[in-house]
């Protein structure tokens, strides 16, 4: 009777411990659970992008291995055909005979701004094969060609490239073609792909094209696209709420650096600023790269000129910008990672324009 009555109050005792101790003991379990959660979910997360991102570098490298073994000349459509033929037959998948096709171009096509010049560039594909030199349309018609033949649907899309100082200012009555690109279909989804602008680069009066392989243009998010990219048919835009042609052409222009340091959103996003004298900017430029240096500077205001340094955000980078010169002109933005030479005490600075705006200071 003594052990009986003993246990059956030890029980009680264990229940009110219970009473006061599981709420405890469940708030730290769950914390801990959600803890462990979130890091198996960061983990996972961080192992399926590290999977594919080895298996994208896999099908770079082996679409550029099959480019290198193939030595035979490709100087009419037929040959054309041929690499296309083999590239199916190489590569099971879309995405690297995609990207075999897409190199090729990029590696073998110059732009030709002689032809551009005298309105004579070559666009059709014997001609651009024979001389391996084109301009948009000429470099379309070569990938597109290369792609179905390869077993890639692509076709082209016509619309509005904004890609020079005299893009800058568009009257939004002005809308017109004047440049192509191309959208492909991998894996049930499109894409769209700048081959042209992906090849490389001229100078500003198009006298000089440079080689230079830019992936930005490469199954680009449509979002980003959107930016320097208007075609004639809005559905192209790939995007669930197209954007009107009053909006894109208030963009500021973008130029190399808004790549170079991988600027995933920026503002203001009009490319007009209507401010006066003594008034402030506040610049915003997302990005994780690492950046010390914005210099501010204008074509039509040679005697501005600023290099500051950022302000780091939670997400990249802001700047405020107080105006002191009156007038009309442009405001060019650059930014940059600046490195100092202990030794020699000089700074190394590799820069390309990021975005310009049209300042009207009056």
């Amino acid at each position: 009777m003594l052990r009986w009555s003993f246990a059956n109050a030890s029980r009680q005792a264990v229940n009110k411990l219970h009473k006061l101790v599981d709420p405890a003991l469940c708030g730290v379990f769950y914390f801990w659970g959600m803890i462990a959660r979130i890091a198996f979910s960061l983990m996972l997360c961080f192992l399926v992008q590290f999977v594919f991102s080895q298996r994208e570098e896999k099908r770079w490298k082996e679409a550029e291995d099959f480019l290198r073994s193939q030595n035979y000349a490709i100087r009419e459509a037929k040959d054309l055909r041929l690499l296309g033929r083999e590239i199916k037959y190489r590569f099971t998948d879309e995405a690297t005979r995609l990207k075999a096709a897409y190199l090729w171009v990029i590696q073998n096509i110059h732009y030709d701004c002689e032809g551009l010049k005298k309105k004579n560039s070559r666009w059709a594909l014997d001609s651009v094969l024979l001389n391996r030199k084109a301009v948009c349309a000429g470099y379309v018609n070569v990938f597109r060609n290369l792609c179905e033949a390869a077993g890639v649907e692509c076709v082209d899309v016509n619309g509005y490239g904004r890609a020079g100082f005299e893009s800058l200012l568009v009257n939004i009555d002005s809308f017109m073609t004047n440049h192509t690109w191309n959208a492909v279909k991998i894996g049930g989804e499109w894409k769209l792909i700048d081959i042209t602008w992906a090849s490389g680069y001229t100078n500003e009066d198009c006298t000089d094209f440079t080689f230079n392989r830019n992936d930005w243009y490469f199954c680009t998010d449509p979002s980003r696209f959107a930016w320097d990219h208007y075609p004639q048919d809005s559905s192209w835009q790939l995007l669930p709420q197209p954007i009107p042609w009053k909006e894109f052409y208030r963009y500021p222009l973008l130029y190399q650096g808004i790549i170079e340091n991988n600027i995933e959103d920026f503002s203001p996003r009009s490319v007009f600023i209507h401010k006066k004298v003594g008034d402030t900017i506040v610049f915003h430029f997302k990005s994780k790269q690492s950046l010390n240096r914005i210099t501010l500077s204008s074509r039509k205001q040679k005697q501005l000129y600023v290099m500051d340094t950022p302000e780091r955000t939670r997400d990249g980078y802001r700047y405020v910008y107080r105006i002191e010169k009156q007038g009309v002109y442009d405001l060019q933005i650059d930014l940059m990672f600046a490195e100092t030479n202990r030794t020699y005490n000089t700074i190394y600075v590799k820069t390309y324009t990021d975005i310009i705006y049209w300042v009207n200071a009056n």
